[in-house]
């Protein structure tokens, strides 16, 4: 690596804690359901969450198949949001994230 590479930590997009492997997270996005966590990704410099969907949706078996695993993004799950009392996303704190 040369001396101008800089490692920069990924971004986690939420004030709730990287979920553990093999925790269990509800994928709202396309509605894909209740998910087991597998591993972690980085793209773009943000962490996101590889899952396997326990029950997914006929439309994703059809598209990736009944096992295949999908890459998520805190906002995309249930327990990852970040939300006023509401249950409306916190459009702020996004907005001041992503601008970091």
């Amino acid at each position: 690596m040369s001396k101008n590479n800089t490692y920069a930590e990924p971004q986690w997009v939420t004030d709730k804690p990287v979920p553990a492997v093999n925790t269990l997270v509800n994928v709202k996005i396309n509605g894909i359901g209740r998910s087991k966590v597998l591993r972690y990704f980085t793209e773009h410099g943000f962490l996101g969450l590889v899952v396997k969907p326990l029950c997914p949706p006929d439309w994703y078996i059809k598209q990736n198949g009944s096992d295949s695993e999908c890459h998520v993004f805190p906002a995309e799950c249930e327990e990852l949001r970040v939300c006023h009392a509401d249950g409306k996303p916190n459009e702020e704190f996004y907005a001041e994230q992503l601008k970091a």
